[in-house]
């Protein structure tokens, strides 16, 4: 089971989302994946194809190095790399040209047919905003509000 897991964990970076092979979606992912906190409007292999299909207009270079995999019976930690160029609007700013990299965290859940079931995942949105010169680095953003009274 560890074995197959870290392969599903591969494929969900590797293939599905780096290539990005949306036939991956239909192989590994539940039909009734709907994690809790994703709000879209779709469940199952539809769903990660739309955010697939978004982030990639987004960044449409979009690429995932895994750093560290670790699977069990239930489930497969991934660490994760991401890097892509920013050449699509999203979150109210126009594309910038500015390459992004970012690391993250996910956890799939995998059920006993195999396909993921769940997931959860973390990276720091902050960052990509900062590197894209969107936003400045924490560092300075406390500066201005230095002075604010609350």
């Amino acid at each position: 089971m560890r074995e197959r897991n870290e392969e599903i964990g591969r494929r969900w970076y590797e293939e599905m989302w780096s290539k990005p092979d949306f036939n991956v979606a239909d192989e590994i992912i539940d039909e009734n994946y709907d994690p809790d906190w994703v709000s879209i409007d779709k469940v199952g292999p539809d769903q990660v194809k739309h955010e697939i299909k978004y982030f990639r207009s987004v960044f449409p270079d979009l690429k995932y190095e895994i750093i560290e995999i670790i699977g069990d019976e239930e489930k497969v930690w991934i660490r994760y790399k991401g890097t892509g160029t920013h050449k699509g609007n999203a979150w109210g700013f126009g594309p910038t040209g500015k390459t992004v990299e970012f690391e993250g965290a996910t956890i799939l859940y995998i059920n006993a047919k195999g396909k993921i079931a769940d997931r959860w995942g973390a990276f720091c949105f902050y960052d990509i905003l900062t590197d894209l010169e969107l936003t400045p680095p924490l560092w300075e953003l406390s500066q201005k509000f230095k002075d604010t009274q609350i």
